[in-house]
């Protein structure tokens, strides 16, 4: 794709026109022009409105897996499991397949009871392959020994008060799937080469804009190889103007009602989003020797032997 061509730009919204008074004179601010590869000139396209707030910890239940965060490998996210239970289905031990219980997985990995629920974080990570189930703190788990759509494990304790590892960043990635977490510093590891999607503003970005494509736009990577970005969540600005540099062009807007992003140094010590083979952390639960690893149920659910799913 040629550099300066955003995807996405054919969504349009209605002209924007602003008319100001300011000391008795009116002004008019007409829309700035996007300059692009073999295109002319266009105004800033639709968008929808802020998605809304994520609390955190975000209260969850427990039925609730990881599936929606697929493919953000590197992610983190702090969870609340209410207290009462029930034990849900889960696959895996220490490294769970995406749509485990992540409340039922707690209690496997022994950082939580059924009885007093409580807060976990867990890492979205690649399919580790394969999925063997254990028999820990009173909860089996099933067994799934063929590929799977991804996976999470817990992260606890001194590992929490690290930097968060980079979350892996494909050129759709927006900054408004962590709506209402303003204040909150996050890297990404865009992959090269970048597919350039839109953006609005100029140092300080619309929390819908593309993470990767802004980071080509403010000079931080390349289009070509991609590269490690870290931005910090923030409350919207009333304006955010458009410019082009190195090769993209961004639109203005100035009626945005969501977060905001611009770009920060990369806390040291940062490590790349995780990989098929990147070490994750032992739970404290205690694992079952193979001989005890039979079928079972936990409250009427076959969890430890499963050949299929739904």
């Amino acid at each position: 794709m040629a550099a300066g061509i955003l995807q996405g730009a054919a969504r349009w919204r209605a002209p924007l026109h602003s008319c100001v008074a300011a000391f008795g004179l009116l002004i008019f601010l007409l829309p700035a022009n996007l300059i692009g590869v073999g295109s002319s000139s266009a105004e800033s396209p639709a968008r929808s409105p802020d998605p809304g707030t994520v609390r955190v910890p975000q209260d969850i239940t427990w039925g609730a897996g990881a599936s929606k965060w697929q493919g953000f490998w590197g992610r983190r996210e702090t969870l609340r499991c209410p207290a009462g239970g029930p034990l849900e289905m889960a696959w895996g031990t220490d490294i769970y397949t995406d749509d485990s219980s992540i409340c039922t997985a707690a209690v496997h990995a022994g950082l939580i009871s059924v009885q007093e629920g409580g807060v976990v974080t867990i890492e979205i990570r690649p399919d580790a392959g394969q999925y063997g189930g254990t028999d820990r703190n009173g909860t089996w788990t099933g067994d799934w020994m063929e590929p799977w759509n991804g996976a999470f494990v817990f992260i606890w304790g001194e590992a929490l008060k690290g930097p968060e590892p980079a979350i892996a960043a494909a050129g759709t990635l927006q900054a408004d799937s962590w709506a209402g977490q303003a204040g909150r510093v996050l890297t990404f590891q865009c992959l090269g080469p970048v597919e350039l999607h839109t953006i609005y503003g100029t140092d300080v970005y619309t929390d819908d804009s593309s993470i990767c494509s802004a980071g080509v736009h403010a000079g931080l990577i390349t289009q070509k190889s991609g590269g490690m970005v870290t931005i910090k969540l923030q409350q919207g600005i009333d304006s955010f103007p458009a410019s082009t540099r190195n090769g993209v062009t961004s639109y203005v807007s100035n009626d945005w009602k969501g977060q905001s992003f611009r770009f920060v140094a990369t806390p040291p010590g940062t490590s790349p989003a995780p990989t098929e083979s990147t070490p994750y952390l032992k739970p404290p639960g205690s694992v079952a020797p193979p001989s005890q690893r039979q079928a079972k149920g936990v409250d009427g659910l076959q969890l430890s032997v499963v050949s299929s799913r739904n």
